[in-house]
């Protein structure tokens, strides 16, 4: 959530960013994320909806020994079903989706260890040597964008995108995300992408953040491979738009 609308703090350590769904262009979106929170050092630090400011915060007040708990969760999600419904949306499949972040700031934290030689960063020659693309990112779009990225191509197939989510211009601290196929799976693929993505983030004067599930205990390696620290543990509330 990028417009940040108000903060408010009290003595519990709990901090709120608001976000207007009236401010966002092309409201309703296909899918959305109406709250997002995490605890790190004691603080409970929320990202929602005006919409739902209200069902939020009543949860974590009556929540706040342990809003990670199933629940806990399962009372949240039963709160906020009505303003779901109002707005059209719908839980997807109801997994708890519980994640990690880690943050990388310092180049001095960077391991290159994991750095090889099928790596590079794209640019429109090495777009032009790919034939075989079966992900989901659009690489004419990244260049269009100016985001960068880190891939391995091989025989004209691409096998694995280390890249970073839009952002602002002036944003200092980008997520990155990444993205191998099945068959490629296992071979530091992944590793040598993140790590080079990051070395020119870096070299730029870009932190980087990693998320991932708490389940995925490969993308966990990654992060740690490359020089990750652990930042904090959150949960999100992920919707969609229902089918006509």
């Amino acid at each position: 959530m990028e417009t940040k609308r108000k903060q408010e703090k009290n003595k519990n350590k709990l901090i709120f960013s608001l976000e207007d769904e009236e401010a966002i262009e092309d409201w309703p979106l296909p899918a959305i994320v109406p709250t997002v929170f995490s605890r790190y050092k004691g603080k409970t630090e929320v990202e929602c909806y005006f919409g739902v400011y209200d069902i939020v915060r009543t949860f974590l007040f009556e929540h706040d020994r342990n809003p990670f708990s199933k629940k806990a969760l399962e009372d949240l999600d039963r709160r906020l079903a009505p303003y779901l419904e109002s707005q059209g949306y719908e839980r997807g499949s109801g997994v708890y989706r519980f994640y990690k972040s880690f943050v990388l700031w310092d180049k001095r934290n960077l391991r290159t260890g994991s750095l090889c030689e099928t790596s590079q960063m794209l640019c429109t020659d090495v777009l032009e040597k790919i034939k075989i693309n079966k992900t989901d990112f659009d690489l004419r779009e990244l260049l269009k964008k100016e985001l960068p990225a880190a891939l391995t191509v091989k025989d004209g197939k691409l096998l694995s995108v280390a890249t970073v989510n839009e952002h602002s211009e002036n944003q200092r601290l980008l997520e990155a995300t990444v993205y191998t196929l099945p068959e490629a799976r296992g071979k530091g693929y992944a590793k040598s992408n993140v790590a080079l993505l990051c070395k020119h983030l870096l070299e730029n004067k870009k932190g980087i953040v990693y998320c991932c599930s708490c389940h995925n205990r490969a993308s966990i390696a990654v992060a740690k491979a490359v020089g990750f620290r652990a930042e904090s543990r959150f949960y999100a509330v992920d919707a969609y738009r229902k089918k006509p």
